[in-house]
């Protein structure tokens, strides 16, 4: 079982965009642009992101593992007026497990014994979705107060939603006992390996619902509040369908008293429709113009920001220095502790994160940039 958990490098543009206009220049909101971005934020608590997107489980898991996700996006966006238009590719990939089943799979991919306890409760739900859309969008204005709405369609190219759940046991001759419940909708990779002969279909369609809302409260405080997500319904029609039973107790008692063999894995396999949906992508911000050193050029101000992604709340503080037609943040995850950069001027952003210098050992990398073109 192999676990892409990042699947580029990352970069990231809807949120940056959004602050660094309404930093230096409100009024520029309903100017006409076209802009392009590529955009990703990737998270583990499970493993490095680097050994889990190369399968190789160098080092043991987190004793409190449980979810690893990577968002990916890149398109091109254009303003006119209040109106937007944006194509996009997409990618989301989710991984929700446990301690037990991260452990084993460690020891497994690195050839150790099963032994470290008496047995692992299994419990793992991949979710995996690639598709290609647009979204429309319109904005309005009310004094200090903006918001915007997308709606977007989705051609659905790829996905797969694969849960395992069960017990197994391990000897000190590398043996691996035990049972476990399978159940997998997909149109690509499954765990059980089932081709597609012309069975079932290889695509779907899906509907999100975006906003975004920015409130100048006074001269010196606004808030911006992203949600991207807001509202998900993917709908697949006759997906790849497996669900079964994995035993490696593969014998029983006949009727006349002899042993019998079973097959390692009964179940089912066949096409069944399939519907999903995605967690909301939060991002809201607290900006606090503190002071203006207008002699040396540049403002002062103070951030809090809350994130919510896969599931994970992420906490921030911050300054941002502001220039006359440039920003640069300086922010801290609270709970994590790795120092995040975002720089935006008229015409790009760029966003760094990462909480370990050692790309090897991160469990958390974001790397952002975007251009931007006003016509």
């Amino acid at each position: 079982m192999k676990i892409n958990l990042l699947c580029a490098v990352t970069l990231t543009f809807l949120f940056t965009a959004s602050w660094a206009n309404k930093s230096y220049a409100n009024n520029k909101q309903f100017d006409n642009n076209i802009s392009a971005y590529v955009l990703s934020e990737s998270y583990s608590n499970i493993l490095p992101i680097k050994q889990l997107i190369n399968d190789e489980w160098k080092q043991a898991p987190a004793t409190d593992s449980s979810i690893g996700f990577t968002q990916n996006e890149t398109g091109l966006k254009a303003y006119w007026g209040n109106i937007s238009f944006n194509i996009a590719h997409r990618i989301d990939y989710f991984v929700f497990t446990n301690p037990d089943t991260a452990q084993a799979l460690y020891l497994e991919r690195t050839d150790q014994l099963l032994t470290t306890q008496d047995s692992y409760q299994l419990a793992l739900k991949l979710h995996h979705q690639r598709s290609n859309g647009f979204r429309l969008g319109y904005q309005w204005q009310f004094g200090s107060f903006s918001t915007e709405i997308n709606l977007g369609y989705w051609d659905v190219s790829a996905s797969r939603e694969s849960q395992i759940t069960g017990e197994i046991f391990g000897d000190s001759q590398n043996n691996i006992t035990g049972t476990a419940e399978i159940s997998e909708s997909y149109n690509d990779k499954n765990f059980l390996k089932h081709t597609n002969n012309n069975q079932w279909e290889t695509d779907g369609y899906g509907i999100t619902l975006d906003l975004a809302i920015n409130w100048q409260v006074t001269d010196n405080f606004n808030i911006d509040v992203d949600i991207k997500d807001l509202y998900t319904q993917f709908s697949m029609k006759s997906l790849g369908f497996s669900q079964g039973k994995v035993d490696t107790d593969g014998t029983f008692i006949n009727s006349l008293g002899g042993k019998s063999y079973l097959p390692l894995y009964r179940g089912i396999f066949g096409a069944k429709d399939f519907d999903f949906t995605l967690p909301e992508q939060v991002n809201l911000v607290a900006h606090y113009q503190a002071e203006s050193f207008t002699t040396e050029g540049f403002s002062l101000g103070y951030l809090a920001r809350y994130k919510r992604q896969g599931d994970v709340n992420f906490y921030y503080a911050g300054v941002e220095l502001g220039f006359e037609s440039s920003a640069l943040r300086f922010m801290l995850d609270m709970e994590h502790l790795y120092p995040e950069i975002q720089y935006s001027n008229s015409w790009c952003a760029v966003t760094l994160a990462i909480d370990d210098i050692e790309i090897n050992k991160a469990m958390q990398f974001s790397l952002g940039l975007s251009g931007q073109y006003s016509f």
